[in-house]
């Protein structure tokens, strides 16, 4: 009798270890969190964007030449084809204009988001998971959790028409995601 009562209270805390041992605790770790939240940004990719023109586009000589330059430089890099329409030297003046023909090249399709007849949306800034940049991990309930990562700041070929400004200062940026537990599937990054 003795032994019997033993070997059912072994069975029982071999099964608690064991039923503890195959994840009925739901905690996360930062490892987990970095590979959900690296499997999230490679379907949503980050990045910042700008409008820019193509087609017939006028620039004046003085006040256009930084941006008649960011489409020089992309002229050389393969990015658009310029062609001088018209150059007009204004009277009693220092200012000319100009009239280019912009056309996007094959080489913008991966940094064209959005075109319109005379406008397209080129992607300016990528952001990418920095795994060094260590991951802060907060269980914020059973089956909850958030992530806060370190984003590094990549300039594209095109970042010469990104809005300059003050948020426009840093080369890297933090952000929380949410994620959530399955029983099926585990882990997994909802926004």
């Amino acid at each position: 009798m003795f032994m019997t009562a033993y070997i059912r209270l072994l069975l029982v805390a071999t099964c608690t270890v064991a039923f503890a041992a195959c994840g009925s605790d739901k905690s996360i770790s930062e490892r987990v969190a970095l590979g959900e939240v690296a499997h999230y940004l490679r379907s949503n990719p980050i990045y910042e964007t700008a409008d820019m023109e193509y087609g017939e586009v006028k620039f004046s000589q003085k006040s256009d030449i930084d941006q008649l330059a960011a489409y020089q430089r992309l002229e050389k890099e393969g990015y658009v084809t310029l062609e001088l329409l018209k150059e007009r030297k204004r009277f009693l003046s220092k200012d000319s204009t100009f009239v280019y023909l912009i056309k996007l090249t094959d080489k913008s399709i991966p940094f064209v988001l959005d075109k319109t007849e005379k406008k397209a949306t080129v992607k300016t800034f990528e952001y990418a998971l920095d795994e060094d940049g260590g991951v802060h991990v907060e269980q914020t309930g059973k089956n909850r959790a958030k992530a806060t990562v370190t984003l590094r700041k990549t300039e594209t070929d095109f970042a010469d028409f990104a809005k300059k400004g003050a948020d426009n200062n840093a080369s890297f940026a933090k952000k929380t995601y949410s994620l959530r537990f399955n029983a099926e599937t585990g882990w997994e990054v909802t926004k």
